[in-house]
């Protein structure tokens, strides 16, 4: 099936390459003209696209095919009673689409990403120190709160924990223990995003240099070079079938 795919748009291409003996025909001429100027203008589009642009653009159609995605699994597993494995790959598609809208998000607005994630997080690091701040004042017991689950977790692994007594001290130690935390959990987003944010940059990238090429080639014909460059990918991929 794909060898026939490939063959018969080999055979309009070469129909298109023929030039005046396939034009002679009214319609197939309106129908090659309109073809050559609207890829001319798509061409012209993507050619005055940054990356920035691009990238943005896919992240809004990642975001959309993320909700469809989701809203087709939704009514699958609940009203369907689909077997699971036989949407297994629309799950995948669904995570990497989801992936993808997030990464863009947090590469190129990562700064505002990290700012908003700070203010909405700040009280959290913060708290514990501003409770031990409290306890030294007013002489309160808080602190002993917020250990108890480190002494539980040190029992449980067998680890004596030191015994702190100043309530700053401690109230501190446990700030830093939530900023060490949000430390790994920064890495640990680095490490998902960056390899489907590198994917979706070749998407982007790939197309906005293709578009150059061909306009520095002949910006007047770029679709006949368009179809130079795609016989030789159909050539090419023939051999390997």
């Amino acid at each position: 099936m794909l060898k026939i795919f490939l063959s018969l748009i080999a055979i309009f291409i070469s129909v298109y390459w023929v030039g005046e003996k396939a034009r002679k025909n009214q319609n197939v001429d309106a129908f090659l003209a309109a073809l050559e100027e609207n890829y001319s203008k798509i061409n012209g589009k993507i050619e005055g696209t940054t990356t920035v642009m691009g990238l943005r653009c896919l992240r809004r159609f990642y975001g959309w095919v993320s909700v469809f995605l989701f809203a087709c699994l939704f009514v699958s597993q609940s009203f369907l009673n689909i077997d699971p494995e036989k949407y297994l790959l629309l799950f995948w598609i669904f995570g990497f689409a989801f992936i993808g809208w997030f990464s863009i998000k947090w590469v190129i607005d990562h700064n505002d990403a990290v700012r908003e994630f700070s203010k909405n997080n700040a009280l959290i690091i913060s708290g514990p120190l501003l409770i031990g701040i409290s306890d030294f004042i007013f002489n309160t017991f808080f602190t002993e709160i917020l250990l108890l689950p480190f002494r539980q977790f040190a029992a449980a692994l067998h680890f004596n924990m030191p015994e702190i007594l100043n309530p700053i001290a401690v109230g501190g130690a446990v700030s830093l223990v939530i900023i060490v935390f949000y430390g790994f959990y920064y890495l640990l987003v680095w490490a998902v995003v960056s390899p489907v944010f590198f994917v979706s940059a070749l998407a982007v990238v790939l197309p906005i240099k293709f578009a150059r090429f061909l306009a520095q080639i002949d910006r007047s014909n770029t679709f006949f070079w368009f179809t130079v460059f795609v016989m030789i990918f159909i050539s090419v991929w023939l051999t390997q079938l």
